[in-house]
């Protein structure tokens, strides 16, 4: 079958560099003859200034990033036997993960970093929630959900096209619906063991936050005796890995009160009394306040909060409630005790969050240690040719 020919947009001279070393993006500012009149999403092909095909993708004319590349083959057909193969890529690297029978929640596909710009699709037992962000992959929404379908298998099919992201390819919020099957609201799952229930309609990300599972199962060796605060706790993950491996006692701290009783039931799903632990609806900022002038310690804390900076322009505030929050949790942290900071803030790199760490210690007057460093897992790759694309920094500290 004969692949219909795709509009054509040309580089000016020399802004092919970054697309050449496997970056798949390409901004609006490197086209020398942009197409207003296309609509937002179409396939195009890119051509360099010399009039040579280098890559085949979706367009936005009114976005800064004017093309993500699909694909550099210029016989590939975008269609769903496209995105199937992509999806069985996506699965070969995840193979260690289908194999663990203790784990069934991981990312199946990570946008860019799975050569699928503008898509994330978790899966959660049978279930497979998507996120869509960007009008090329909704277009190609029909042929996704065909692939996922013939690929993995689901029993059901949830489209979480609710982030704010959208706006910025003139994408509406969609409320959550199904493109497949029939699930209820909670899902059942296993992580390394750990037993959870994931609200796929209405949950945080696309119901749990997955990239934090090897993180979790790394702070079971420092739990055994320990009292542990669980800031920004959410639905308890980090609390209930710690509780699992012997921890003493547990403060989870979150502003919602319906997710702190969703914290309660999962410690219960776990076989740990809540009764026995202390769970608090409220801002952590504020009770880290209180707990910093008074007498409470604690021998491992987390740190686990949204993302500060979504933008560039966002950085230097984010960095200062960094410091705010690492200082915080320094000091209600038991001498020789682990500090467990992340930042999901993609405008904040790695050795900006290391250094922010070891200002806030400075500050206090304290040396801090570097235990262990995490970014992303498995299911969460990123693009070497697009460093930018990661955004997790984990780091647990001991504090002397």
């Amino acid at each position: 079958m004969t692949t219909p020919a795709l509009p054509v947009l040309t580089l000016k001279a020399h802004r092919d560099e970054a697309l050449m070393r496997g970056h798949p993006w390409i901004f609006s500012r490197a086209i020398r003859d942009p197409k207003p009149t296309l609509a937002p999403g179409e396939l195009v092909d890119v051509q360099d200034a010399a009039g040579t095909f280098i890559a085949r993708g979706y367009y936005h004319p009114q976005t800064d990033i004017a093309v993500r590349v699909l694909t550099r083959d210029p016989a590939a057909s975008i269609d769903a036997a496209f995105l199937a193969q992509r999806i069985q890529q996506a699965r070969a690297l995840r193979a260690p993960l289908e194999r663990d029978p203790r784990t069934d929640a991981y990312r199946v596909i990570n946008a860019e970093g799975d050569f699928l710009p503008g898509v994330i699709v978790d899966r959660y037992a049978d279930v497979l929630v998507v996120q869509i962000s960007t009008a090329g992959m909704e277009r190609l929404t029909p042929a996704l959900v065909e692939a996922l379908r013939t690929v993995l298998e689901p029993t059901a099919i949830v489209l979480r096209n609710d982030v704010n992201a959208r706006a910025r390819e003139g994408l509406a919020r969609e409320r959550t619906r199904l493109a497949w099957g029939d699930t209820p609201p909670l899902v059942a799952i296993q992580e390394n063991g750990l037993r959870f229930t994931v609200d796929v309609w209405t949950g945080q990300k696309t119901g749990f936050f997955l990239d934090q599972r090897d993180k979790r199962q790394a702070l079971q060796k420092y739990a055994p005796g320990a009292r542990v605060l669980n800031a920004f706790s959410y639905t308890g993950g980090f609390g209930i890995a710690a509780g699992v491996a012997g921890a003493a006692h547990i403060t989870s701290v979150d502003q919602s009160g319906p997710v702190i009783a969703h914290a309660r039931d999962q410690f219960a799903l776990n076989g740990l009394d809540p009764a026995a632990h202390e769970f608090l609806v409220g801002d952590a900022f504020a009770y880290l306040e209180k707990w910093a002038t008074g007498d409470e310690r604690f021998d491992i804390v987390i740190l686990d909060p949204p993302a500060f900076a979504k933008t560039l322009q966002a950085r230097p505030q984010a960095l200062r409630a960094y410091r705010r929050l690492n200082m915080l949790g320094m000091r209600v942290l038991a001498p020789g005790g682990l500090l467990v900071t992340c930042s999901c803030s993609g405008a904040v790199s790695m050795d900006d969050f290391s250094a922010n760490v070891q200002e806030a210690a400075q500050r206090l007057g304290r040396p801090v240690q570097s235990a262990e460093t995490f970014t992303h897992g498995l299911d969460h790759p990123v693009l070497l040719a697009m460093p930018e694309g990661g955004y997790l920094k984990v780091l647990f500290c001991r504090v002397p």
